[in-house]
């Protein structure tokens, strides 16, 4: 039997399982890496043999397991030698997925459950008549306001506030959940597995056995898988209409360039030039500009961010009135 690793810190013992503890009772032997670990002494009374781990000797048991620290190294290369490795009430695809989420997997799951519980309070008759209100229509405006929050704290590195955006975001995510839960659509357990789903269906190359060479192919099979999934009849099925189209343009190109249809930057230039050589027009300007940010994705550069970044400096440079 492969050895059981439990990545556990001592405060997190509270989080500890019914079947993670079910599992440690059967063992004959339970090492542990810190010898004051609060389990060890519950696991003894218990009458199951424990040891600290730097004190393991040859016994020839085969049912044991290890009580790790959870960002321990330890963790990581017992789960790429064979170990499983156990994840609370989680359930990632496999142990060395497991391993890699150790240091926050526990913490994480009781946070969020926290959030969510406090959701469903304030959406409750017992909660608060703001919240009560709110539907996914008037809600709408918010979320697009703290996702634009969100971009501004990623482009303020000085700034502190990129955790507590993050969660305003998260607010809406759970929000919105609830709404559909309490109109019987579906819950936040739902979009979390829906998510947790997806990741290991398009991403084969970890989760599974194929191979890829690089960034581009993988990018590649994931709007193949996509369109697989979706029944998609069109590449460009799927993408809003209601983007900006800037935007627009460079998801489009990508989608595009995944199947085969990239430009160049000779070509890209090229056909930009084409297009600026007569009168600009309405119909000219809009091709100049489709073949400007296929030149910019040519370069590898992200033709919103470099425009965002230039309306900065244009900000800066004039003088305040």
């Amino acid at each position: 039997m492969s050895l059981l690793v439990v990545p556990l810190a001592p405060e997190e013992t509270n989080l500890l399982t019914l079947g993670e503890l079910d599992e440690l009772l059967s063992c004959e032997r339970v090492l542990f890496e810190q010898p004051q670990h609060p389990l060890r002494a519950r696991l003894e009374e218990a009458g199951v043999g424990c040891a600290d781990i730097d004190d393991e000797q040859e016994t020839g048991e085969t049912n044991r397991a290890l009580v790790a620290d959870p960002g321990s190294v330890r963790v990581l290369e017992l789960a790429r030698g064979g170990a499983r490795v156990s994840a609370g009430a989680a359930r990632p695809p496999d142990d060395l997925t497991a391993a890699q989420a150790a240091p926050v997997l526990r913490r994480a799951a009781a946070a969020l459950s926290g959030v969510v519980a406090i959701m469903a309070r304030l959406r409750s008759e017992d909660g608060c008549p703001w919240d009560q209100e709110q539907t996914h229509e008037s809600l709408k405006i918010h979320l697009l306001e703290e996702a634009h929050e969100v971009l501004e704290a990623i482009d303020s590195p000085e700034s502190e506030d990129l955790a507590e955006e993050l969660g305003d975001l998260l607010l809406q995510v759970v929000f919105h959940s609830r709404l559909a839960e309490q109109e019987g659509r579906f819950d936040v357990a739902d979009v979390a597995s829906a998510l947790e789903a997806k990741l290991v269906l398009r991403h084969p190359h970890v989760f599974s056995d194929v191979g890829v060479s690089g960034a581009a192919e993988v990018l590649k099979n994931w709007e193949t898988i996509k369109t697989t999934e979706k029944g998609r009849s069109h590449p460009f099925d799927g993408i809003p209409r209601t983007l900006p189209a800037l935007l627009k343009t460079a998801k489009m190109q990508k989608r595009a360039a995944a199947l085969g249809f990239g430009a160049s930057e000779p070509e890209a230039r090229a056909r930009l030039d084409d297009a600026l050589a007569d009168a600009v027009t309405r119909e000219s300007l809009g091709v100049a500009l489709f073949w400007l940010v296929a030149l910019a994705r040519a370069c590898g550069i992200d033709p919103e961010g470099a425009l965002a970044s230039h309306l900065d400096e244009f900000r800066a440079s004039l003088p305040p009135s």
